[in-house]
């Protein structure tokens, strides 16, 4: 410290004052009772010497936080790690249930309008014009096997026409 002060004549009090501040405070309880006519440099090769026998003592003092502050933190941590949990658990629930069931078919299915009107099977050897249209049918597709009791409108005849 006196080399800090550099040219400046500090007062031996004071010096001794700010040095011993910044001891720990159980070697400075030790000191106080040396009483004022010590030297600093005797005090601080007395304060060297316990400072080595016990190297705990000279630890960082700590400033107290406050304890209403730690547990909110603590609370808000807990609070944190529950709903964590819980999303973790519906996670792996979902995963569950995803994999339990069956594979899809990678082919496509037709989809099958609701709203179409399916026709009525048709007879065998019947076009689709004469199952739709019967005896009105002007479209007739080979082969036909449509009868009706008019001769001249049977079948693929009437196509021919």
């Amino acid at each position: 410290m006196r080399q800090l002060a550099g040219s400046y004549k500090l007062d031996e009090a004071l010096l001794k004052q700010m040095w011993s501040q910044r001891l720990p405070h159980s070697v400075r309880q030790i000191l106080s009772i040396s009483g004022a006519s010590v030297s600093l440099d005797d005090l601080a090769d007395m304060a060297d010497k316990m400072i080595e026998i016990y190297p705990d003592s000279c630890g960082v003092n700590a400033i107290p936080s406050s304890s209403r502050e730690n547990m909110s933190d603590a609370l808000n941590i807990q609070q944190q790690i529950t709903q964590l949990t819980q999303q973790l658990a519906s996670l792996q629930a979902t995963i569950s249930t995803i994999r339990s069931r069956p594979p899809r078919s990678t082919s496509r299915r037709r989809s099958v309008s609701r709203h179409r009107l399916r026709s009525p099977k048709r007879a065998a050897g019947i076009c689709w014009y004469h199952s739709n249209y019967g005896e009105k049918a002007r479209r007739c597709t080979k082969p036909c096997n449509f009868t009706t009791n008019k001769p001249d409108h049977q079948g693929n005849e009437v196509a021919r026409q």
